[in-house]
């Protein structure tokens, strides 16, 4: 199957909930203000207990407490707010997809891990919007999944890495495209905005991560992250591209720094989103 088939599959076997069609609707609409949004989400009390604990996690770290979803959508704004939504959203999609073929947990730690280390990077180099890097770190391989359903056999495979095939290489040999290109494609069918897929779709190109600093951060956190998660077969820092992590002005202790932020974060964080 091609990855545009698998994305098809994904978007017929999962449809976003309502509140994120409604949400992105009101953003896209000036008429709607924050209020209108915060009254849209209090009516989904479980949406609002999690977007809560999110908003008052380290992905944030605001000085004082947040407890109201209107002042949560007052402080981060409607487009923050309608990530940490997706977010939550992606627990149900990363279910929906289920295969021996995956280990879900760990999948899903990965998936948070790269997320945590993406925003630290996109603030590190202060970049705007920096909770929109966590979504996409989260979002970027959740195509492995709708993968494994058709060819659980070849996601196996894709695994098994070494220090000349990287995972992203050893996806190109197998399937003719990354899980990240094919991710974005997932989330165009799932009508997502393009700024958020985009980056993903480009995410291992080299060359368009040097003229890009948000493709620069996903192609550098990515690397990070598998780095913690195949630590047995990768070195620290021995996957990073120096001249991507040049162009973002970055050095290899803002590296560690980004790494150990989302060592120290990942369990919460995936607590928070994954609770039942």
């Amino acid at each position: 199957m091609h990855a545009s088939e698998f994305a098809a599959l994904a978007s017929e076997s999962f449809t976003l909930p309502e509140i994120c069609l409604r949400i992105r609707q009101m953003l896209d609409d000036h008429a709607s203000s924050s209020e209108d949004i915060g009254r849209l989400v209090s009516l989904d009390p479980s949406m609002s207990s999690k977007l809560l604990k999110l908003a008052n996690s380290a992905l944030f770290r605001f000085p004082s407490q947040v407890d109201s979803i209107s002042k949560a959508v007052s402080i981060i704004g409607g487009e923050a707010l309608y990530n940490l939504v997706m977010a939550e959203t992606a627990a149900s999609a990363f279910k929906k997809f289920t295969s021996d073929a995956v280990d879900l947990r760990v999948f899903w730690h990965a998936s948070v891990t790269c997320g945590l280390t993406a925003k630290h990077l996109a603030k590190m180099r202060k970049l705007r919007g920096t909770e929109r890097f966590f979504l996409m770190g989260l979002l970027h391989n959740v195509a492995e999944l709708v993968v494994a359903m058709r060819n659980p056999h070849e996601v196996v495979k894709s695994r098994e890495v070494n220090t000349k095939t990287p995972p992203w290489l050893r996806q190109q040999a197998l399937f003719d495209f990354t899980f990240a290109q094919c991710s974005a494609l997932i989330l165009e069918h799932w009508n997502l905005p393009s700024q958020l897929y985009l980056p993903i779709q480009d995410m291992h190109d080299k060359s368009k991560a040097l003229a890009s600093s948000e493709i620069a951060v996903l192609h550098t956190a990515v690397r990070l992250s598998t780095e913690v998660h195949f630590a047995d077969v990768y070195p620290a820092l021995s996957l990073v591209d120096k001249q991507v992590v040049a162009s973002l002005k970055l050095d290899e202790d803002d590296l560690r720094d980004a790494n150990k932020f989302a060592a120290m974060e990942v369990d919460s964080i995936t607590s928070i989103i994954n609770a039942n």
